[in-house]
């Protein structure tokens, strides 16, 4: 690794922090480009631009305007594209090279994060200068998830492939089934009436806990209960045999 982002991490392995812009702060200016010539106005000129360019629009066209916003100051652009929604991310990161590279930003460098792994770099590096590596780098294969912006003081406002506006998640009552609506709408109902119990429940309200969590032996109880409606096969109920 040639940095850390995180500040903590930097303090313990004695080395400067750093990164990029984030999506948050393209997300409270509403334009890649007004964020990162905010960026460009307050922080340090040690610190290299690098314009995150895939929050809003499509990543070639906003390549282009952030290229020609800071010209020779623009060091590298960063695409933090999940494969949740990254189609083809090779084609993408080609298409970025060549629009640069044929307006003359051939010095731009290309760096890619969002879910990138050992088998991933290899088939980008003919393209890419720089990655940005976290859960593959620290674990052993894992769940990917994040926590995103979705809406910034009640007004609906997420990056690219992402559902803006505040959200409840309710689970439909005798099952396990749940579905994901926006929070200002009414509880659904099951086929008998019943309502569904709502799972997203406050715990931290501007700064403050406003609830208390149950004791660990509730939450397993609760966890034991809800796995005990789902239909879970072992190798041993198929009648399987594990070889060793």
């Amino acid at each position: 690794c040639d940095g850390v982002a995180v500040t903590k991490s930097a303090e313990l392995i004695d080395a400067d922090p750093t990164g990029t812009i984030p999506h948050a702060l393209v997300l409270l200016f509403g334009d890649t480009v007004q964020a990162l010539r905010a960026f460009h106005d307050v922080v340090d000129t040690k610190v290299r631009r690098v314009a995150l360019i895939d929050t809003l629009q499509d990543e070639k066209f906003e390549a282009i305007r952030v290229a020609e916003a800071l010209g020779k100051d623009l060091y590298a652009v960063r695409l933090d594209t999940p494969s949740s929604r990254r189609g083809d991310f090779y084609q993408i990161l080609s298409e970025v090279r060549w629009e640069l590279d044929i307006r003359g930003f051939e010095h731009v460098k290309i760096l890619a994060s969002g879910g990138i792994d050992e088998y991933e770099i290899l088939k980008l590096n003919p393209l890419v200068d720089g990655y940005g590596v976290g859960t593959s780098i620290a674990n052993a294969p894992v769940l990917s998830f994040a926590l995103d912006i979705m809406e910034i003081e009640g007004a609906p406002m997420a990056k690219r492939g992402k559902r803006s506006g505040s959200k409840q998640v309710w689970r439909l009552p005798g099952t396990v089934r749940n579905l994901v609506r926006p929070a200002a709408k009414p509880a659904p109902t099951a086929a008998d009436g019943r309502p569904a119990e709502a799972l997203l429940k406050p715990l931290i309200v501007e700064g403050r806990v406003v609830r208390d969590l149950p004791p660990p032996r509730t939450l397993r109880e609760y966890v034991l209960e809800q796995m005990g409606q789902v239909d879970i096969q072992t190798n041993r109920d198929r009648g399987l045999r594990a070889d060793y």
